[in-house]
């Protein structure tokens, strides 16, 4: 069983959500094409006009953001990725080669994809990567003098917030992880805050530079460090109302209200049988994020969804916010499912392996729909095969499954969800909802009317000029 909208053309379906590569696609200039709906367009900080596009599938085929470059062009780096995603927005940088760096540090500009009705747009953020000068001109204490809280490459922990005004934040936790051991463990959780924020109604301009804020937190009930059990590390990091929220998915989410301010943190746990102390070694308990999940529905729910052990249990809970000191997670006792309901259930065909399924993911439009992957072997293999597997746990059923090879066909090659044989989790993201017109050309299997109050986002920068920021 496939699903019919994967085989449809581009110019036939935009989906309402889609899961997006983390590795960024590139492609030939003369691709490049002003009349594609996703094509956009804006200046790198050294002044090279970078030309972006979409290449859009509905599950099971994944979404790919594409950069096209002459061929003497650039060569994209393995640092090239989108970071995070929220609304009609979508995170992503690119390396670049910046005069007057300091010796071996890195420069990548950060751009935002913003998908729009009108035709989407590209805005480049100011530089968070400093020159010998600019570094010589700051103040003490400027993070400028502090190469640690600049965003390095590869580090994860980079989130996405819009807020429905339509202003943003970008920005990244860093904790004080000496804090987790020895006299600091009953301190009061806080962090270092390096955020960008838009802020409209004190700047008419738009114009947003990069700050450091000290994040704690506050309250009768608030997080130590001792509740970390010395260890941290940030999976992912998943936008909530007014909150990121950064995951570790062998610990909890720390909740950051990154538009205030004076950020307050507040900490949970996952709703999981065991938390380890100290270091969650993969090779004896696996890689949680291979089997667990915190994902946000459209109806602006978060969800956990956790698969523990050979001997699975598929859970869903949903996080139950009262207030800001009063959360917590309540489990779904219509979603607990087992290995034999799941192998027994209506659909699982007998070409589907009997194994513990990998990477959940929950539907942004239906929370009853779940998609998981099976894989045979091992992941990594050049002769590795894997299945994504969508079923709705409230009516007890598979609804499609597709296999997917590791080296695929030329056919397949632009939408193999490759993260999955590289043992990454899905990245759901709705930006392509914003990108759909009402035009009668649109045609997909449930065709959605549009949200009100949708996001609409002034680009921040004038980006027809390549000096600018």
């Amino acid at each position: 069983m496939e699903v019919r909208s994967s085989d449809q053309p581009l110019s036939s379906i935009i989906p309402s959500w889609v899961v997006v590569e983390h590795e960024i696609c590139r492609k030939e200039l003369a691709s490049f094409s002003d009349d594609d709906p996703t094509s956009a367009k804006a200046y790198a900080s050294n002044g090279e006009l970078v030309r972006v596009s979409f290449i859009l599938r509905a599950l099971p085929g994944a979404s790919r953001l594409c950069v096209h470059c002459p061929p003497e062009g650039r060569e994209l780096s393995c640092f090239d990725t989108i970071l995070a995603a929220h609304g009609n927005a979508v995170l992503f940088h690119l390396e670049v080669d910046y005069k007057g760096l300091p010796a071996a540090r890195y420069a990548a500009d950060y751009f935002i994809y913003w998908a729009s009705r009108n035709g989407p747009r590209l805005s480049r953020l100011p530089r968070c990567y400093s020159t010998e000068e600019e570094i010589a001109a700051a103040e003490l204490g400027s993070w400028r003098r502090n190469p640690r809280l600049a965003p390095a490459p590869g580090r994860r922990g980079m989130g996405l917030l819009v807020t429905d005004g339509g202003d943003f934040v970008v920005a990244e936790l860093h904790l004080n992880l000496a804090r987790l051991e020895g006299d600091g463990v009953d301190a009061p959780l806080e962090a270092q805050l390096f955020r960008l924020r838009s802020v409209k109604e004190v700047d008419t301009t738009g114009a947003c530079e990069w700050e450091v804020k000290h994040a704690r937190a506050r309250g009768d009930k608030k997080a130590k460090f001792r509740d970390l059990l010395c260890w941290w590390r940030a999976d992912t990091v998943v936008p909530y109302g007014s909150y990121l929220c950064w995951v570790d998915y062998s610990r909890g989410v720390i909740f950051c209200d990154v538009y205030h301010g004076s950020p307050d943190l507040q900490y949970l746990p996952l709703p999981v049988e065991h938390i380890p102390f100290g270091y969650p070694d993969p090779c004896r308990i696996g890689w949680p994020q291979a089997s667990r999940a915190v994902c946000i529905t459209n109806d602006g729910m978060l969800s956990g969804v956790s698969e523990p052990g050979s001997d699975f249990t598929i859970t869903i809970s949903t996080l139950m916010h009262h207030s800001y000191e009063h959360m917590g997670w309540e489990k779904d006792t219509n979603g607990t499912l087992g290995a034999t309901q799941l192998w027994d259930m209506d659909g699982y065909s007998d070409q589907l392996p009997r194994v513990a399924p990998q990477f959940p993911l929950l539907s942004m439009d239906d929370p009853n729909i779940i998609y998981f992957v099976l894989s045979e072997g091992h992941t990594l293999g050049a002769g590795a095969k894997a299945w994504v597997v969508a079923l709705n746990i409230d009516s007890i059923k598979v609804l499609w499954y597709k296999d997917f090879k590791a080296t695929p066909s030329d056919e397949d090659a632009e939408t193999t969800p490759y993260n999955m044989f590289c043992n990454l989790p899905f990245f759901p993201t709705e930006f392509s909802e914003h990108l759909r017109k009402a035009t009668p050309r649109m045609n997909i299997v449930e065709m959605k009317a549009a949200r009100k109050g949708q996001i609409e986002v002034p680009c921040l920068m004038d980006h027809s000029d390549p000096t600018a920021c």
